[in-house]
């Protein structure tokens, strides 16, 4: 039986329309199809589906095999002025991909071409569908490696990546995805296909527009990337700091002492404690043996995931975040990585941070922690769908601080959330100039109606405490339909400019619309 009913006469006539443009194979109206495509992982959207719920689908659902096909769909869409929704992975966690008013799935994943890699020249060329890991092997196997390894490299397409401005677990080496991209081919609202000059292009760097405007001025089709000689030694230690105080400070004096570790991921004591235990935490993975008393009770409790103790956690979170933090000790991993020549440079840049760590309080774990961070850091979790199976739901907020301001924002949002929610927090991309840090949620919802109220209340709470400290309100995830309602309160005056932008590029409203607040 279909999820959805069957499609509306304007659906099939839409169908139709776009099947002369891509053929019969690569359009769908299809219930099963559309439903699968009213989603992402937006927890919100996971609610809906758990309740059977599908309250956005688009009309259909197109797989364009090339540029010119991508061009074609958008002129169609803005004669008949219909929605155009770019979907890569379906990775986001916002809404970014979630059609709002029907119209046109566009999923790029058959723009999957990768190359020319020049290697002596650090630039490469590749489409936006093709899926993070495959980009990543075909790199490896010229030598290469673009540096980006955020959580969904199994199943996120690059395309995804630039429209969110998405950031890896080896940020602080490589920097985020815009640092990597030196050009783009793009598809306006009009259909029309333009290409960006590349870095040494005279005049403002236009590629900066569309980086991060989630599908909301043009549908990213290919990107010019700047590549790495892929390393094949590595320098992995895990720490633990007496307070998470201590463990920003250390981080914070390894980077101003102009050291460049390719991983530096700080766990707070409540995530800590959980993850030595077996339960619910492990963002870093960095952890060994038992923080405090506290970890046995913990560790019965956690393992009964799906009977009474999953439901005392989610009902009463600030009580357990309590007891997570008489543990106190925060788990870090901190690690760097090059060439095979450079074994003697990683190693005594490695042994200069721990010293720096050491005279913060940081105690060595040894390399164990640290490898086998490594090793895990691109194996998918369930935890998300275990948790939503059980009654509950988990979400992660992604904001960023100066490091004069870490601080304060750690300890605002978890004031703010824990009435609602457990919160666990990782520091997971450090620059010189501050850090991102990474809130996860965790919250009941025994009916959707409850846990669409402990969701909207936690998020409401938590945002409103991050803008109160002068945090930015996104870093890697993406603003999509969830965040927008805080973009004027970020941006300002500033969306007068983004508006006229998107009049500009898009003049009928048709890329994603609901997104970014346009």
């Amino acid at each position: 039986m279909s999820l959805l009913p069957q499609p509306t006469a304007h659906a099939e006539a839409l169908r139709r329309d776009v099947a002369r443009i891509v053929g019969d194979g690569a359009v769908s109206c299809r219930g099963d199809d559309r439903a699968f495509y009213s989603r992402d992982l937006w927890p919100k959207t996971l609610l809906w589906t758990r309740a059977g719920r599908f309250p956005h689908p688009p009309d259909c659902v197109a797989w364009p095999g090339s540029v010119a096909e991508v061009a074609e769909i958008v002129k169609l869409a803005g004669r008949m002025g219909v929605p155009v929704v770019p979907f890569g992975g379906g990775t986001s966690v916002v809404g970014g991909a979630v059609p709002l008013r029907g119209g046109i799935t566009l999923d790029l994943k058959r723009l999957e071409r990768v190359g020319p890699v020049d290697l002596a020249s650090r630039c490469a060329t590749a489409q936006a569908g093709v899926v993070g890991a495959i980009l990543e092997r075909k790199l490896n196997a010229a030598g290469a490696t673009l540096g980006h390894f955020p959580p969904t490299l199994p199943s996120a397409t690059l395309g995804g990546w630039l429209a969110s401005r998405s950031a890896g677990h080896l940020s602080a080496r490589y920097g985020k995805i815009e640092d990597m991209v030196l050009g783009l081919t793009v598809v306006d609202g009009e259909g029309r296909v333009f290409t960006t000059p590349g870095r040494q292009g005279g005049g403002p760097r236009l590629v900066e527009l569309f980086v991060g405007s989630e599908g909301t001025l043009g549908v990213i089709c290919e990107a010019r990337l700047r590549v790495w000689p892929a390393p094949d030694a590595r320098w992995l230690r895990g720490l633990r700091f007496p307070t998470i105080e201590a463990g920003l400070e250390a981080l914070r004096l390894i980077l101003r002492a102009g050291l460049r570790p390719s991983v530096a991921r700080l766990i707070d004591p409540v995530d800590t404690l959980l993850s030595d235990a077996g339960g619910l935490g492990g963002h870093g993975k960095a952890h060994e043996g038992s923080a405090a008393p506290a970890a046995g009770a913990l560790a019965r409790l956690l393992r009964s995931a799906r009977g009474e103790a999953l439901g005392l956690l989610l009902k009463r979170p600030a009580l357990l975040g309590r007891l997570g933090e008489l543990g106190r000790s925060c788990a870090c991993v901190l690690g760097f990585t090059g060439g095979a020549a450079d074994r003697a440079d990683l190693d005594a840049d490695g042994e200069e941070a721990l010293a720096i760590a050491r005279r913060c309080g940081g105690v060595d774990k040894g390399p164990g922690p640290g490898r086998r961070w490594w090793e895990d850091k691109d194996k998918p979790s369930f935890r998300q769908s275990l948790l939503f199976e059980a009654g509950g739901w988990t979400d992660t907020m992604d904001v960023a601080a100066t490091w004069s301001g870490l601080v304060a924002l750690y300890e605002a949002v978890r004031e703010a959330a824990s009435p609602d929610v457990l919160v666990l927090t990782e520091l997971s991309h450090a620059t010189l100039e501050g850090a991102a840090l990474t809130f996860t949620f965790v919250g009941a919802a025994p009916t959707l109606e409850e846990g669409e109220r402990r969701y909207a209340s936690a998020w409401r709470a938590a945002m409103t405490a991050a803008a109160s400290t002068g945090a930015t309100l996104s870093h890697h995830l993406g603003v999509g339909a969830h965040k927008q309602a805080f973009m004027d309160l970020e941006h300002g005056e500033m969306m007068r400019l983004l508006r006229a932008l998107k009049a500009t590029f898009d003049p009928k409203g048709i890329l994603n619309p609901g997104k970014l607040g346009l």
